[in-house]
């Protein structure tokens, strides 16, 4: 297997439409979640003159926004149902407090790449290097 890097480096987007391409696929989390970071990576993995700011952003918006989906809906609603029966509404608040951090975080993400920074997810950006996908 081969030994990969501590740092995983691209260059830093160097057009508008780069930076653009990237904060969308982060953003994509409010409006088309999973679809539309897919479709950018897919079309953007097809050009020749591809940017790899993007594919690495665009991978790292797709896993990120599966994670939201899978656990924070997933495990959410199953735990709102039957706290509903045990304790009521209990956990609502604590429910809709980790969306809004969810969904703030991806955003912080499209605002970096909307300043052509270099933004890794916590975890995920390193799985992403990790696994090259």
């Amino acid at each position: 297997m081969e030994d990969f890097p501590e740092t995983f480096e691209y260059n830093l987007p160097q057009k508008g439409d780069e930076k653009l391409l990237a904060a969308v696929a982060h953003f994509a989390v409010f409006f088309l979640p999973v679809l539309l970071p897919f479709i950018i990576w897919y079309l953007e993995d097809r050009k020749e003159n591809f940017s790899e700011y993007v594919l690495f952003q665009s991978k790292q918006a797709l896993l990120y926004q599966l994670f939201i989906i899978v656990v924070l809906f997933g495990l959410g609603l199953f735990l709102m149902v039957f706290s509903f029966f045990l304790v009521g509404l209990l956990f609502l608040p604590t429910f809709v407090g980790l969306l809004f951090l969810a969904f703030g975080y991806a955003a912080y993400g499209g605002l970096q790449c909307l300043m052509g920074k270099d933004f890794r997810y916590y975890f995920i950006g390193e799985k992403v290097r990790e696994l090259r996908i």
